[in-house]
């Protein structure tokens, strides 16, 4: 008896994303780490994934198995390889079928009714089958319905009939192709934009990134989701990876991190809360749920609270005002000075004297500017937030820090 052969097509995209993603962010991963799935269910999604991502997969052996990651260089990289992850769908029989004989019948510029397309597939395809295979009505009207969703095909009423015609393909120019090699890469829904260059052939690849997410590809139906949520301004029901029960919640803004690259969606939770987040790369799906009729106020709210947002997070809504002041020679470290001002957000820079500096802001998020902070230390002379406990922490981390570097007992004198 033999096997049953290994299907590449997939049915459910969530499923090979979070795949995906554990083996890119959390690899290296073994059969055992993946407890929620059956055995043979990883077995199906690895081998999926060395199919479509063979060059960047890497294999180590550990202990009794094997253990398997995605490795993608940005640097070496000018296109993302995960799109090819969303070119593997699902399909029947009819639905191959189906989908030439329709490009072969509308030619651009013909218009066709729905008895009229049956007649030709009856007279002009199946009369060259021998196995007796049909397309019933109800077939055809859905795969046709299916191409309007799509655009791939335009639905007019002409009298008391509806008719269907093939929608153009897009043609690009010279200066339209350069403006998609860039964005596909750079924008949401990148995707789209490499969907539309696979019909150029011989393309040269112009652009390179220094600072490059390619994640961001595994979230696009969930991005396009939101975003189309928020422009209807809806309500949705938002269900996260390992979470049963899906979430109401109302997006308002959904946010890239400079620091991180990571992508959040903000807004409205159920209960009120302004403002919840949370990360595109841990929503499962989104399903788009009734208008909200307080989505400007919602906005309008938004928009005063993020005068006050570092990053993602808030402190019981306390708006905290911090000063730092810095020693910075203006004529020698003049770069520290471009820096904190191209990075220092809404804050102010003030001098003080030629080597002293205070950088002042108002802001919700003392914890989210740790980092920010951190890569002042040494040039740090007053610090005030109005809270002390913050401040203690702050320092006191600072002291693990340099615990971890110098024994016991040394003092800043001895370095």
């Amino acid at each position: 008896m033999m096997a049953k052969s290994f299907n590449e097509l997939i049915k459910n995209f969530a499923v090979i994303r979070n795949y995906v993603r554990e083996f890119y962010v959390y690899g290296f991963k073994q059969r055992e780490d993946f407890t929620a799935k059956s055995g043979r269910s990883y077995d199906n999604e690895r081998r999926r994934i060395e199919s479509y991502l063979r060059e960047y997969v890497d294999v180590e052996q550990q202990g009794t198995g094997k253990a398997l990651r995605l490795f993608i260089d940005p640097n070496e990289v000018t296109e993302n390889p995960m799109f090819v992850v969303w070119q593997a769908k699902s399909f029947t029989k009819n639905d191959v079928f189906l989908h030439f004989v329709l490009m072969d019948i509308f030619q651009v510029g013909e218009a066709y009714s729905v008895n009229q397309v049956l007649a030709r597939i009856d007279a002009d395809y199946l009369v060259h089958f021998q196995d007796g295979f049909m397309v019933e009505a109800l077939t055809l009207r859905k795969k046709l319905a299916e191409y309007v969703t799509l655009a791939v095909l335009r639905r007019e009423t002409r009298g008391r009939e509806i008719y269907f015609s093939r929608v153009a393909s897009v043609v690009l120019s010279d200066r339209a192709l350069r403006a998609v090699q860039f964005f596909k890469e750079m924008a949401p829904l990148g995707v789209l934009g490499h969907y539309l260059l696979q019909q150029e052939r011989g393309l040269d690849a112009v652009f390179r990134y220094k600072h490059y997410f390619v994640m961001h590809t595994l979230e696009e139906q969930v991005c396009l989701d939101l975003l189309t949520a928020i422009r209807e301004e809806r309500w949705v029901a938002l269900t996260r990876f390992g979470r049963e029960r899906a979430m109401r919640f109302m997006p308002v803004k959904v946010l890239v991190s400079a620091q991180s690259g990571r992508r959040y969606v903000v807004g409205k939770s159920k209960a009120g809360q302004f403002f919840a987040f949370h990360r595109l790369d841990q929503i499962e799906r989104v399903e788009l749920a009734e208008v909200a009729t307080d989505f400007e106020l919602a906005k309008e709210h938004f928009d005063e609270v993020r005068k006050f947002m570092w990053s993602a997070g808030f402190d019981r809504r306390v708006v905290h005002t911090l000063r730092v002041t810095l020693a910075i020679d203006e004529i020698r470290e003049a770069y520290m000075l471009d820096r904190i001002r191209m990075e220092g957000r809404h804050g102010t820079l003030e001098r003080l004297t030629p080597k002293r500096f205070v950088f002042r802001i108002e802001t919700y998020d003392l914890n989210g500017m740790k980092p920010f902070l951190r890569t002042f230390v040494g040039r740090i002379v007053a610090l005030d937030s109005g809270d002390e406990a913050w401040e203690r922490q702050f320092f006191a981390e600072l002291a693990d820090m340099y615990r971890l570097y110098f024994e016991e007992g040394t003092t800043v004198g001895d370095i």
